[in-house]
This record gives structure tokens, sequence and C-alpha cells, in this order.
């Protein structure tokens, strides 16, 4: 392991589900998956769930809500993942098209959708647009009460490039439709979460693995927003071991994983060659 040892960045990842087409074994639970563009450096030609880094612009904004709500209004979430649902959100409507949000109180439909899309997306993509100023010029009400914290991790020392990545839940905005924004995202899929664990090959990021085997113990929306109500959520930061046959990642069993082929996840080649 190298002296140097990379600081992780802040960065948020979005677990969006909703109930679909009844799977024989694992229910009517979907999960919104997106794949990265081939070309891309990090993770390219991987399926992730929406994310990226966090914007200090994100975190004043959810510190502005605090100063301005009344207390009854906020909804209070772990230190660890204060002032990264902004960023959560953000990442959401840029790679996906959806608004968790509503304007006037009310849940946005597609055809809102759309025509916010069509004006907007691009310039919060390019960042010539902040994520303060769409929210003033479309009077979005992003929902910060519908984004729960699912996970938290956290890359291992050794790695070159580190993120300290919170996960959060999302139920989708049903009456509208995702789209890819063509450059970093070139695919959005609906899928059942166990399958796509069970029939992945080399297209899954070791966290995006484990973190849809966690999802995949409830079988239906209720059932994952159950999940969250009586667990703790333990930071994992994995560590590399070196057996006798390979080297594998070990993570906390207090976190509430089980285990997974882990030969089959997008990093496995690059750890042997560690």
């Amino acid at each position: 392991m190298t002296d140097n040892i990379v600081t992780p960045r802040d960065s948020a990842s979005v677990l969006i589900i909703r109930d679909g087409e009844a799977h024989a074994r694992h229910g009517t639970l979907q999960i919104l998956m997106v794949k990265r563009h081939k070309n891309i450096r990090f993770a390219g030609g991987a399926y992730v769930f929406p994310g990226g880094k966090l914007d200090e612009a994100d975190r004043a904004l959810e510190e502005d809500d605090q100063k301005n709500a009344k207390k009854n209004d906020i909804v209070k979430v772990a230190e660890e993942f204060w002032g990264l649902r902004y960023a959560a959100l953000r990442e959401v409507f840029e790679e996906t098209g959806l608004i968790i949000g509503t304007i006037g109180g009310q849940p946005i439909d597609e055809n809102q959708r759309r025509i916010i899309d069509e004006k907007y997306r691009t310039a919060v993509l390019d960042g010539s647009m902040s994520l303060a100023g769409f929210l003033a010029k479309t009077d979005v009400i992003l929902d910060m009460g519908d984004c729960f914290p699912f996970a938290h991790w956290i890359t291992p020392k050794a790695y070159p490039v580190r993120f300290d990545t919170r996960f959060f839940l999302c139920a989708a905005p049903l009456a509208q439709i995702p789209s890819p924004d063509g450059h970093e995202i070139t695919q959005v899929e609906w899928m059942h979460p166990m399958t796509l664990v069970e029939e992945s090959e080399g297209i899954l990021m070791f966290p995006t693995m484990m973190n849809l085997k966690k999802l995949g113990q409830a079988k239906s929306v209720p059932e994952a927003l159950k999940l969250l109500e009586n667990r703790d959520i333990v930071t994992v930061m994995p560590e590399i071991v070196k057996g006798e046959k390979a080297t594998f990642r070990q993570i906390p069993k207090e976190a509430g994983y089980d285990d997974v082929d882990q030969s089959r996840t997008r990093t496995a080649i690059d750890l042997e060659k560690g």
C-alpha cells in the first residue's frame, strides 16, 4: 500500500425503485440502472446507479433549507449523509431526466418533465446553469423527504481513485419516463435487482453488486422501504485480502450484506493484477 493515500471524494448514488412486472422468484421490485459510456475512463461500460460527485453548491442549498425551514419540517438524516441529498437528486435529473420533486405542491407528470428536460437539462449538465438557478427557473421543489439513506461506502485506501459514497433510496415518480443523457449515460433500464446480480458478468462494480443484493432482500417497494426502518447503516470500506487462490474484498459482517461471487464484478481482474 502506498503512503500517499488519496483522499476520497464526496459523492452520492441513488437507487431508484418501482413496482413493475412480477418476476416468478423476485417479486415486483425493479430498479433503474444506467449504463456508462464505454469510453469513460472510470467504470466505462458498467451498469451503475445514477450518481456522481458532490458540488459544494449542492451542500449549500441543503444548509439554506436547514436555516429557513421550521424545526418540524426538517427531515433528519445521519451526519454523514447531510448535504448529499441535493447532489443525489441533481445527478438523477442529469443522468436520467427524472425529477424527484413537485411544482406547486403537485407531482410532476411526463409532459412537464419533458418540457423541463428540453429547456434546462443540457445547461445543468454542462454547468452553465447551477442547481439553484434550475430550481428558481422551474419552481421545482426537490423532495428531500423521499430521499432515504441506504448505505455508505468508502473506496479502499490502496486505490488511486477513491470515493466516499452515500447511497440513497428513492421511489420513482411513476408519471415520468427516464431517458439517458446521451453522453456519460447511454442506456437506462428497469431491472429486477436479483436478476441482474444473478446474470451479470463483468458489468457491475463491487459496491453496485453488493447493494443490489441487499436491496434484493425485498420484493416490492413497500418491503424495500420497510428494510430501512430497523437497520443501522454501517460504513463499509472493503479490505483487500490476498487469499491462497484469489484476491478478494472483505467487508464487515455487521453491515448486513450476504456474500456474492466477486469474480464476476468489474474490478476483480484489477485486484488479481494487484
